[in-house]
């Protein structure tokens, strides 16, 4: 059964609910389904942040790639639908009076790593009507922010509200106690189920790391690593 949003709803939203859960996208070895019931949910995987040299580097996250890439060769493969979002900031944006100026759209160092893109990506500027009417053919969508939760933009929401309501979501990604942290309590606020890949996060600070995971756990994520979530996406092979 389809869990449907518990509002009216338009047409076209009850087609994209429909294209996600039974829609074929091309696979490895041909046509794969994508899993109803797993969303990967990417977060800040961009040049400024993921490699040393970016403007905003965090430390040890160039040595989650090969993990982001074996959560992201998923999505490519049609087992699962992704959900990325990122920083693109004006040169001028607010958040630079707190955090050195990073990710400004436009600049290399906003783009996300090869690792985080599948070969099918819908971009959605945080602008009105910008969020497309059907994208279940498509294997990631790539939500643009300027502020460190992605639910204070336009179209975090309504995409939630647009996937299916039992799925549960992956949530890997950086900073863990800034924008991770953020995402997943959005998530959990909308009482979706939420596993944090905790081999896939990266902390600026070990200590607000931790009490953000503990945090996360009280309000009912659950954490796994990069394996398990292979093996949970594996297993929504038809």
């Amino acid at each position: 059964m389809i869990a449907l949003p518990q509002r009216p709803v338009a047409c076209h939203e009850l087609v994209f609910v429909y294209k996600l859960k039974f829609s074929l996208l091309p696979g490895e070895n041909g046509a794969g389904m994508v899993a109803s019931d797993v969303v990967l949910w990417e977060v800040d995987t961009q040049e400024d942040f993921m490699r040393p040299g970016g403007k905003l580097y965090v430390p040890g996250a160039e040595k989650l790639l090969p993990k982001i890439k074996k959560l992201t060769d998923a999505a490519r493969r049609g087992r699962a639908f992704l959900v990325s979002h990122g920083c693109y900031h004006a040169p001028d944006d607010p958040e630079f009076q707190t955090f050195p100026p990073h990710c400004v759209k436009g600049t290399p160092g906003s783009e996300p790593v090869a690792e985080a893109l599948t070969d099918s990506v819908v971009r959605v500027p945080n602008e009105a009507g910008a969020l497309p009417a059907d994208f279940g053919q498509s294997k990631q969508i790539l939500l643009e922010k300027q502020t460190l939760d992605i639910f204070e933009t336009r179209h975090a929401h309504t995409l939630v509200e647009r996937l299916p309501h039992e799925a549960e979501f992956l949530v890997f990604g950086v900073v863990t106690e800034y924008c991770v942290r953020l995402a997943a309590k959005g998530l959990l606020a909308r009482g979706r189920k939420v596993s944090v890949i905790e081999d896939a996060i990266e902390t600026l600070n070990p200590e607000e790391g931790r009490r953000t995971l503990a945090e996360l756990q009280n309000l009912g994520a659950k954490l796994i690593t990069t394996e398990q979530a292979l093996t949970r996406l594996h297993s929504n092979l038809p």
